[in-house]
C-alpha cells in the first residue's frame, strides 16, 4: 500500500510539474505571437507611415505653393480684373457714358490778352476762363463785334479763319481755353469815307454755341464802316 502511495504521489507531482512547465510554455509563446504581431504591425505601419510622411510634406509643400499661388493668382486675377475694371472697362464705360456739358456763358470768364502789332492789323487773344465748380466744354467759334454804349453793334461780325481745325476743349475749373482774333489796324489802307474810324468802348463776345454774350471794355479807335471787314476769329484751342 505504502508503495502504491509514493507512487501515485510521484505522478501528481510529475503531472503537476508538468503542467507547471506546460504553463510556463504558454506565456512564452503568447508572448512571442504578441511580439510577433507587434513586429508585424510595425514593420506594416513604418512603410505606410514613411509614405504618409512624404505625402503629408509633399502636399504640405505642394498646398503652401498652390495656396500662394492661388491667392496670387486670384489677387493677380482680382488685381488685373480691377484694373481693368478700373482702368480698363471701367474707364471706357465711365468716359463713354459721361457727357461733360459745355461752358455755359454764366460759367465762364473772358478777358483779352497777347495784342501784336502787324501791317495792317492786330492780333489778339480772347481768354476763357471756367469760373465754375465742374468740368466743361468749348468747342468751335466763338461769334465777335465791336459795340458802342447801349449795345448797338458797330462794323460786321468777325469772320471765321479756316486756318485751324475747330477742336473740343475741357476745362476743369479755373483752366483756360484761347480763340485767336485779327483786326485792321487804324485806317489800314482804306479811306476815311470807307473806313469810318471810330471809338469803340467794348468789345461782345458770344462763347461757343451761347446765346448769352459778355461785354469786355475795348475803348480803341476801329474802322466799323459797312464795307471792311474789321474783325477775324478763328476756333477755340488749348494752347496760347
Amino acid at each position: 500500500m505504502r508503495t502504491r502511495t509514493v507512487r501515485t504521489g510521484t505522478l501528481v507531482v510529475m503531472l503537476a510539474t508538468a503542467g507547471l512547465a506546460l504553463a510556463a510554455c504558454g506565456p512564452d509563446d503568447s508572448n512571442a505571437s504578441d511580439s510577433s504581431s507587434a513586429s508585424s504591425s510595425a514593420t506594416a505601419s513604418a512603410p505606410s507611415g514613411t509614405a504618409t510622411v512624404p505625402n503629408d510634406d509633399s502636399a504640405g509643400g505642394t498646398a503652401n505653393p498652390a495656396t500662394t499661388g492661388g491667392g496670387t493668382g486670384t489677387s493677380g486675377s482680382g488685381g488685373t480684373s480691377g484694373s481693368s475694371g478700373g482702368s480698363g472697362t471701367g474707364g471706357a464705360t465711365a468716359s463713354a457714358g459721361t457727357t461733360v456739358a459745355g461752358c455755359a456763358t454764366s460759367q465762364l470768364k473772358a478777358t483779352t490778352a497777347n495784342f501784336s502789332n502787324g501791317a495792317g492789323s492786330t492780333g489778339f487773344q480772347i481768354v476763357f476762363q471756367n469760373t465754375g465748380s465742374s468740368p466743361c466744354t468749348l468747342s468751335g467759334y466763338p461769334g465777335v463785334s465791336f459795340v458802342k454804349s447801349g449795345g448797338t453793334q458797330l462794323g460786321k461780325a468777325a469772320q471765321r479763319t479756316a486756318d485751324t481745325p475747330a477742336t473740343r476743349v475741357t476745362l476743369i475749373p479755373n483752366a483756360h481755353a484761347y480763340a485767336d482774333v485779327v483786326t485792321v489796324n487804324g485806317q489800314a489802307g482804306y479811306s476815311a469815307a470807307q473806313c469810318d474810324l471810330t471809338s469803340v468802348p467794348a468789345l461782345r463776345v458770344y462763347p461757343p454755341n451761347q446765346k448769352a454774350s459778355l461785354d469786355l471794355p475795348w475803348n480803341k479807335q476801329e474802322c466799323v464802316g459797312s464795307s471792311v471787314q474789321n474783325l477775324r476769329v478763328g476756333p477755340v484751342h488749348s494752347n496760347k
